[in-house]
């Protein structure tokens, strides 16, 4: 080979061995320059210094565009600015760029879990789940949801695995029991509610939350003296006293249950759920003058109810305001057609107003009724 030939070979070969050596060059700065902003950016995170940090993540994005895992932290330094329409920018970015980082789902999901966009949390917090199944932070942001959109079965499921794991965790047994409430499982609700209370650090709502459960499963003794410790716990909750009252007048205590209602009433004058039942309470003894102006209370703050209604109407016609209490009746059976005893008392209170044919009516209506419950529950026939 000619001399000059090799010589400018060789020239070529220099020439390309250095352009080499300046992109390795070119890269290995590149890659200092992303670490060194990656380490900032870290170090203002556990500074709470989040503008700073998103000034670092934003020059790391810079340099290597790529990295999803930049793209989630960038995110998250701007949520924590409260700019969180940015935020899930950087976050769907960070999928784009990699499907099968968890975090990022995990993040998109808990940001429309905290904006109370249930609906939209539930598909990234389940493929964060599906990526990463031992996710708690996922799994207890997805109960959220679910209950936020009053899936309660589902939640209840998602809550059993998560208190598998940790079943001494408050806030979860909190949570299961009113998911277990809301779907009337009430055994369940009491059982939950138990270890709950176990746990120590008691409140009154846990303990009424406890008794309602218990009145649920027809242990209802039980469910009075969970009431009552709720009652010590928070004396002047008008709530709770109620609950209390309300249980002994069930249970057929009435003395101490006009105890607890004249006391929610002396509180609170205004309070027609423990109105209608301390006028109920008269009624049953026989007081019909004393229950009357705590009916007319309950029935004005509940107008659409029979009970307050029927309440009334017999109240008014036992103490001799037949017309008006003939009017409450009719208004009791066409709010519950299929209740027997409105119709008799209904017919009852006709005749003595001297409406002897419709009377009539309405209590054959109520033989009829009383008649079609008891073929429904195999039972004789009354005869008239």
């Amino acid at each position: 080979m000619p001399r000059s030939i090799l010589h400018a070979l060789l020239i070529l070969a220099l020439f390309a061995s250095m352009a080499v050596a300046q992109s390795g060059d070119v890269d290995q700065k590149r890659l200092d320059e992303v670490r060194s902003h990656y380490a900032a950016a870290q170090s203002f995170e556990k500074a709470n210094d989040w503008v700073s940090a998103e000034r670092e993540w934003e020059l790391v994005i810079k340099l290597a565009p790529n990295n999803a895992r930049a793209w989630v932290n960038f995110g998250v330094a701007l949520n924590r600015q409260n700019k969180s329409r940015d935020a899930l920018g950087a976050w769907t970015k960070a999928i784009e760029l990699d499907p099968k980082l968890a975090g990022a789902h995990f993040n998109i999901g808990l940001a429309r879990v905290r904006a109370n966009e249930f609906a939209e949390a539930i598909i990234p917090l389940r493929r964060a789940l599906i990526l990463e199944q031992n996710n708690d932070g996922a799994r207890r942001a997805l109960v959220l949801a679910l209950i936020g959109l009053e899936r309660f079965q589902e939640a209840s499921r998602e809550l059993a695995q998560l208190l598998v794991r940790v079943p001494r965790d408050e806030k979860l047994l909190e949570l299961a029991a009113q998911t277990f409430m809301q779907q009337d499982r009430y055994s369940e609700a009491a059982i939950v509610l138990k270890r709950r209370l176990d746990l120590g650090d008691e409140t009154s709502q846990l303990w009424a939350q406890y008794g309602d459960a218990l009145d649920g499963v027809s242990r209802t003794p039980e469910a009075l003296e969970a009431y009552k410790r709720a009652v010590e716990l928070a004396p002047d909750s008008t709530v709770t006293r109620y609950g209390l009252g309300f249980l002994y007048w069930k249970q057929n205590r009435y003395d101490e249950a006009e105890r607890e209602l004249t006391e929610v009433l002396r509180r609170d004058p205004k309070e027609a759920r423990a109105a209608f039942t301390l006028g109920d309470l008269y009624l049953t003894r026989g007081e019909a003058k004393r229950a009357l102006p705590f009916l007319e209370l309950a029935a004005r703050d509940y107008p659409t109810e029979f009970d307050t209604r029927f309440a009334l109407g017999r109240a008014l016609a036992q103490t001799g305001s037949l017309e008006r209490g003939v009017a409450e009746l009719r208004m009791a059976v066409q709010l519950q057609d299929a209740i027997a005893d409105g119709h008799f008392q209904l017919g009852r209170a006709l005749i003595q107003a001297g409406l002897g044919e419709e009377g009539k009516r309405e209590l054959e209506r109520a033989r009829d009724l009383k008649n079609a419950k008891r073929v429904s529950e195999r039972l004789p026939e009354v005869k008239p």
